[in-house]
């Protein structure tokens, strides 16, 4: 058992007080002059929430909106806030984090806004003219009203454990998701109807009849010394998984469906920062097992641009439910 396992029901008292404090009145949550949409999950890291956010941004994006993300930027350097536009922008990982600027590689135009208050950070995407804000990680950041409250449970670990911790990587109870707007389940397995149906019934025991989606993570493609390629690139290939996410098996999962052999993984904790040290033993490694090393595009940003390692980017990938009934909760959104 682990020495902080008797203060775990004083933290699960504590998050529900919390949390009751905002539904009772007691605490309010601010409201921004535009719709906002919240992306956030129950457990500690490693649900996609960043692929998720970027392809919601690219729909709103298609749908004529103006999007902007608002996110802590974890691991940051000064509190004061911080716009990033685009791959152009020359902030470093320490100022910026690394969510943030990976964002922003991906999402070119859109304003990545970078505050620990949100509300703050909302005001200035508002400002820069953004009519829908997109909340990263925002389930348990109460204090900004939201229009939709879309919750992300992982499919290979969709109850962290089922307690919170030190025993679990649950972040509040799972009966905060009756607070959901609706359900995406990600990571799905190839063959995901009776993962979706199990993760399914517990939603509705929980939260009652919201919409339940559920989405792959796939590698939309990837980055080799040759540049930009297809994902078919992996097919056959000897590769070393290297990552400091949340749930890095999930990575070499999505290796293994892409058709590479994963010989070999190194994972670090998440949002590592890479020494020169730890790039040298990795290549070193991969080349050991004739094999190349391959990591996320989170991962990436922290990298020299001309590190011998591979760079895969993952998507996220609709595979079941009605995704126009997340719009449809959105105020001014027409299908």
């Amino acid at each position: 058992m682990h020495f902080l396992t008797p203060l775990t029901p004083l933290y699960a008292a504590l998050v529900k007080a919390r949390a009751a404090a905002y539904e009772q009145g007691l605490l309010r949550a601010r409201e921004l002059p535009v719709s906002v949409v919240s992306v956030g999950n129950l457990t500690f890291g490693g649900t996609g929430k960043t692929p998720t956010v970027i392809a919601l941004v690219r729909d709103l994006v298609r749908r004529k909106r103006r999007p902007a993300v608002l996110t802590r930027g974890y691991g940051r350097t000064g509190t004061s806030p911080l716009v990033v536009l685009g791959p152009g922008s020359d902030f470093g990982v320490e100022r910026a984090g690394d969510e943030p600027l990976e964002m922003a590689a991906r999402l070119p135009g859109v304003p990545i806004v970078i505050d620990a208050d949100r509300v703050r950070g909302g005001t200035e995407a508002v400002r820069l003219g953004a009519d829908v804000l997109v909340l990263d990680d925002g389930f348990q950041h109460l204090r900004v009203a939201r229009d939709l409250d879309l919750l992300l449970l992982d499919a290979g670990d969709p109850w962290g454990g089922g307690a919170l911790p030190p025993s679990g990587r649950l972040r509040e109870p799972q009966s905060a998701i009756a607070r959901a707007s609706a359900v995406l389940v990600t990571k799905v397995p190839p063959d995901a109807t009776a993962v979706i149906g199990r993760i399914g019934e517990e939603v509705a025991r929980l939260a009652g009849p919201i919409p339940l989606l559920a989405a792959r993570m796939v590698a939309s493609r990837v980055r080799t010394p040759g540049g930009w390629q297809a994902p078919e690139v992996l097919v056959g290939r000897r590769v070393l998984a290297f990552a400091g996410i949340g749930r890095p098996e999930g990575f070499a999962d999505l290796l293994a469906e892409s058709g590479a052999e994963v010989v070999a993984t190194r994972w670090y904790r998440d949002h590592h920062r890479y020494r020169a040290s730890d790039l040298d033993r990795v290549v070193s490694e991969a080349a050991d097992h004739d094999a190349v090393a391959v990591t996320t595009t989170k991962d990436a940003v922290k990298l020299p641009p001309d590190a011998e390692v591979w760079v895969a980017e993952a998507e996220m990938r609709p595979e079941a439910g009605d995704w126009n009934a997340l719009w449809r909760l959105l105020p001014g959104e027409t299908l």
